[in-house]
């Protein structure tokens, strides 16, 4: 599950705590409970405050590129494709175009999430694991795209902006990687790089306050429980109570009762009509419960607990994939097709299928299962995945690389696909089309220097006329966009 990286900050990235960006904090707060007050602060407007959106994306992808060296994230494409789609559902019932946003789950187990300039936005895979149902997952992603919608993060990086609009949005970057690497943020302090700067980019109390009450509205329009944010907050206190040292967000900005007051008042008098909670949570979040264990035989143990309890869905299924990393495959098949008949045709139980089989090595079972749910999800991105897998793994590289491409089409900015383009490629004996994809994919990480240097690799004499079009076309782009960015 994780991909590992070294950790290689440079001095120029700040960090310490998680202070300066836009996380789901929690705001400090006085006073008890007073009549609920359904409008938002008056900030002014906020297109008017803050960096423009061109500025705001180049920032947002330079600050991705570093978050990408230096961070663990998860790379399981059945986790990824669920929080793209939840975040893409809760985004639709913004005001901004769901386009606009990018959702990535960080292999953490700590409690967080963040928004970076551009509609950059991470989930921790703690985070995941931590909330109890799909609306308090769903609460914290609304809180911050609020962030997002409301120029929060632009409007504070504006505000820093006698110190550069690049060194303060670098010391966010720093900030973000620093959680993850407290030790290797410790050197970028002394460099004084970030003395002024994260005061600058903290947080108000009425940033705060307001991205609750548009979350909560965000929620309604969603179609998920807006009380899940109040209840969450519950959690988030109940949780902190027994630890030794508090998450950042809590420790800066403490929950109030007052706070959660609120927010629970609010989400009543906003409740829609019907609450829908995907089935794709649950089945998500087993995954990452499993993937998290320290050995899987604790992972089997953990689900056969909670399953004498409650025998839900989700449970059997973590369970099932407990069992494959515990090299029991066939103990998790039955327990699959037991769930298929139970809890009815759902992708990622064909996707569990298929690893079961493929963990036997048996590549024409794991293929049929997958057919079998891809004739019922076509767009299963963990399907389309899987699918390839089996085929490298079959020793039939050309259908994979048929494959891959189809998924880069529909994918075009997910780094992933376009290495497992690239290995596909490989495996099929296709060196420029392999370098092709890895250029896309340093290029899809914001690092076009590294991709132009894999358009290099690619050889005048065996590389089609399509595929040096592909490269000049690219060449032309990337370096008429380092000439203007400088």
């Amino acid at each position: 599950m994780r991909r590992k990286k070294t950790n290689r900050l440079r001095a120029a990235l700040g960090t310490a705590v998680l202070a300066g960006m836009m996380m789901f904090a929690v705001p400090s707060a006085s006073g008890q409970g007073v009549e609920l007050d359904l409008s938002l602060p008056d900030m002014g407007n906020p297109s008017s405050q803050a960096l423009p959106a061109g500025e705001a994306a180049r920032i947002g992808l330079e600050m991705m590129r570093e978050i990408r060296q230096e961070v663990d994230l998860v790379d399981d494409p059945a986790v990824n494709a669920y929080i793209r789609d939840l975040g893409a559902r809760i985004a639709a019932a913004t005001d901004t175009p769901a386009a606009a946003y990018r959702f990535f789950v960080v292999d953490d187990p700590r409690i967080n999430a963040f928004a970076m300039p551009g509609g950059y936005i991470g989930v921790h895979s703690g985070l995941i694991t931590a909330s109890r149902n799909e609306s308090e997952l769903g609460s914290v992603i609304a809180h911050e795209l609020s962030h997002v919608t409301q120029r929060h993060i632009a409007r504070r990086i504006a505000a820093a902006e006698q110190t550069g609009l690049r060194t303060a949005a670098m010391v966010l970057a720093g900030l973000v990687i620093g959680s993850q690497h407290p030790q290797a943020g410790a050197a970028a302090v002394t460099t004084g790089m970030a003395s002024g700067v994260d005061s600058q980019l903290a947080y108000s109390r009425d940033h705060e306050r307001e991205a609750d009450r548009t979350g909560i509205r965000i929620l309604a329009r969603a179609n998920l429980d807006p009380t899940g944010m109040a209840d969450f907050f519950e959690v988030l206190q109940a949780d902190n109570r027994y630890r030794s040292r508090a998450p950042a967000f809590l420790s800066t900005h403490p929950l109030t009762r007052a706070r959660i007051a609120d927010t629970r008042s609010m989400a009543r008098e906003l409740k829609p009509e019907s609450v829908f909670e995907s089935p794709d949570y649950g089945y998500a979040r087993a995954r990452l419960q499993v993937a998290a264990a320290s050995h899987p035989e604790d992972a089997v143990d953990d689900f056969r607990a909670r399953i004498e309890a409650d025998d839900a869905p989700a449970r059997r299924y973590g369970l099932a994939i407990a069992l494959i990393a515990d090299d029991a495959p066939e103990q998790a098949a039955d327990l699959l097709e037991s769930l298929l008949d139970d809890a009815g045709a759902h992708d990622l139980i064909y996707v569990g299928l298929a690893e079961a089989a493929l963990a036997e090595d048996r590549i024409d079972r794991a293929l049929a299962r997958i057919d079998d749910g891809l004739s019922l999800f076509p767009d299963s991105t963990g399907l389309q995945v899987g699918r390839v897998e089996a085929l490298l793994q079959a020793d039939r590289a050309r259908d994979a690389l048929a494959s891959t491409r189809d998924l880069t089409h529909q994918q075009p900015d997910a780094p992933g696909i376009w290495q497992l383009h690239a290995r596909a490629a490989s495996a099929a004996n296709d060196p420029d089309e392999s370098a092709l994809a890895m250029a896309r994919y340093y290029a899809a990480q914001g690092d076009l220097q590294a991709g132009l240097s894999q358009l290099r690799r690619i050889s005048e004499i065996s590389a089609t006329p399509r595929q040096r079009a592909r490269a000049e076309a690219l060449r032309s782009r990337w370096e008429a966009s380092l000439t203007r960015t400088g």
